[in-house]
């Protein structure tokens, strides 16, 4: 397994626990609120040693007045994240979390969209 997808799948198994969560945008008729697990990226350092950085976007939409209970969901992700350091080959280390929210009008009723964007270290487990 790779290291993205490591990080993709514990930070979908940390998400599913408080949340719907998806690995695609579903479609209209699902309920707010939801996570989708999007973009990620890594950059591995030339070294004998498997290490590298990795960074992991995930999306929450959600109605605009059910802003608490989005922040509420975010935190949780947030804290939870900090915490995760086993990904399954690898070990992981939060380096550093970026969060937007921006206000979204293309559907009917105005959402919510908070953006997280995770940083992390990882080296492989030996075995």
């Amino acid at each position: 397994m790779t290291p993205n997808h490591a990080l993709f799948r514990r930070l979908f198994a940390i998400s599913k626990v408080r949340v719907d969560t998806y690995d695609f945008l579903p479609d209209a008729k699902s309920a707010y609120p939801f996570v989708y697990i999007g973009e990620n990226n890594g950059t591995e350092s030339p070294n004998k040693d498997l290490l590298g950085k990795l960074r992991q976007t995930v999306h929450l939409y959600g109605l605009r007045e059910d802003r608490a209970n989005l922040d509420d969901i975010s935190a949780y992700l947030e804290s939870e994240v900090k915490r995760a350091h086993n990904g399954y080959d690898y070990h992981l280390h939060h380096a550093s979390t970026s969060k937007q929210i921006i206000p979204d009008n293309t559907d009917v009723q105005p959402l919510l969209h908070i953006v997280l964007d995770f940083t992390f270290d990882y080296t492989k487990k030996e075995n």
